[in-house]
């Protein structure tokens, strides 16, 4: 019986001196990161967020800021479903940090403070489309849930549309090419060239085909054109370039059951095509034999750099992303319902 106390006194011991051991750990670890993490005042402030129903199930929701903000980084996650905002050089100044909402397909909003930036997460009955932007102060978000509003998607809606951006004071926006390629796994990658990365995307799937808009861009007379790729043994057919008023309308036609992804590398925007295979539950875009198991989400990120993006996955995934100092310069990136671990793929491929 003595025996028996000292070995768990013993035991007892052991465990203390481990959870010693791991305390003083993560004491030096904090040490280590604290000096490198200077805390600065955000430079703005969520005052408010007003919510408004729409016709047909849809909510429109208002984020007062202080003062004109950045635009918001978004990306969902479909189970739960949920969409995710991040606001950043910003800080929290409501009251409360949980609304109960029920209004339409927005549960409640959760709201957080970290890192210098704002975080608000809508908790949703089921994904809905939804699309943001930034109006004076305030943040407005659509949520669209029925056929009185018009599906959409999230657009690549950047900066420049509170401030023109260095390539609109030194020339217009233009596309300076188009060219179709097929990929290694038979699927067809439309590239469009433009002279400013920042050009504002739009981007819907109308049934068989998936209609890109380049707001704002000017399209030079022989570009204004119909390519026939049917030769090329891919889901695409043709690609027409068309000019709308002020913009420039991309529109890919395509046969079959098909995925579509867009991302974007400085200059050079690529939409892909690829065929669902009823016999295939996973695939890649960059591998012929990878599979991909990771959680699915929807990023819409505009000219951000792409360490911000490793930080995001690395939420999402809940796995730790080590990322050099190396690793610099900014991307602009939609992907829709693709698994997290592919979405990485997608970023590590896009900047070599």
């Amino acid at each position: 019986m003595k025996r028996t106390i000292q070995a768990a006194q013993a035991d007892t011991g052991k465990a203390a001196s481990i959870n010693w051991l791991w305390l003083a750990i993560g004491t030096m670890m904090l040490a280590l990161i604290m000096p490198n993490v200077q805390a600065q005042e955000p430079g703005n402030g969520l005052t408010d967020i007003q919510i408004q129903s729409l016709p047909d199930r849809g909510v429109e929701l208002k984020l007062i800021m202080r003062e004109v903000p950045q635009d918001p980084l978004s990306f969902t996650i479909d189970n739960p479903a949920r969409i995710v905002l991040d606001i950043p050089d910003s800080a929290l100044e409501v009251g409360t940090r949980r609304q109960q909402v029920d209004v339409g397909p927005l549960d409640t909003i959760l709201m957080a403070e970290a890192n210098g930036r704002t975080r608000a997460v809508l908790n949703l009955s089921s994904m809905v489309d939804y699309t943001t932007s930034v109006e004076g102060n305030v943040i407005r978000v659509l949520l669209s849930a029925g056929s009185g509003i018009a599906p959409s998607t999230p657009t690549f809606s950047g900066a420049q549309q509170s401030a023109p951006s260095s390539a609109t004071a030194t020339g217009p926006r233009a596309i300076s090419n188009i060219d179709v390629r097929r990929t290694r796994e038979g699927g067809g990658r439309i590239i469009v060239d433009l002279t400013d990365p920042s050009t504002p995307v739009d981007i819907r799937q109308e049934g068989g085909r998936v209609v890109a808009l380049f707001k704002g861009t000017e399209l030079p007379d022989e570009l204004l054109r119909r390519l026939d790729v049917q030769d090329f043994a891919t889901p695409v057919t043709t690609v027409d370039t068309l000019r709308v008023n002020r913009d420039v309308r991309v529109v890919i036609s395509a046969d079959g059951a098909y995925e579509q992804l867009a991302y974007q590398s400085d200059g050079t925007f690529a939409i892909e095509i690829s065929e669902i295979k009823k016999d295939e539950s996973s695939g890649t875009i960059f591998t012929e034999d990878k599979e991909y198991f990771g959680e699915r989400v929807t990023l819409n990120f505009q000219d951000i750099e792409t360490r911000a993006v490793l930080q995001v996955l690395a939420e999402i995934s809940g796995r730790n992303i080590v990322v050099s100092d190396t690793v610099q310069g900014s991307l602009t990136l939609r992907l829709k319902n693709v698994p997290w671990d592919q979405a990485l793929d997608i970023v590590m491929t896009t900047r070599g």
